[in-house]
């Protein structure tokens, strides 16, 4: 049988687990909502963003596709930049705070997701 530490124990980390996917999910889900139109307009010479743009019109999948490429660039940018993927200048001019937000929904959903 289980004891009452083992069971706080699986009740805590697994709160846990399902609270961040929720907080990334309808973080990603303000941020393409609320915010996708500004990232698209401060990332406009960028050819990789540009090359993604009719994701959009796939739906909610799309749209998880379009803001998943947009993170990989930007929580990677030295990559993307030599990849040809993300214009130096765009990166440059991003807003310090946006980035910050899109980083942490990005980085929080892939430790999440793989278990």
């Amino acid at each position: 049988m289980t004891n009452d530490d083992e069971v706080w124990f699986v009740l805590t980390f697994g709160g846990l687990f399902f609270g961040l996917g929720f907080i990334s999910i309808f973080g990603q889900g303000f941020l393409y909502f609320f915010k996708m139109q500004e990232i698209l307009n401060l990332l406009r010479n960028s050819p990789g963003i540009l090359e993604r743009k009719p994701f959009l019109e796939l739906g909610v999948f799309g749209a998880y596709l379009m803001f998943t490429c947009v993170g990989a660039f930007l929580t990677l940018p030295s990559w993307a930049i030599k990849g040809g993927g993300l214009d130096k200048e765009d990166y440059l001019n991003f807003p310090r705070g946006l980035l910050r937000l899109i980083r942490f929904f990005i980085w929080q959903h892939w430790e999440v997701e793989p278990l």
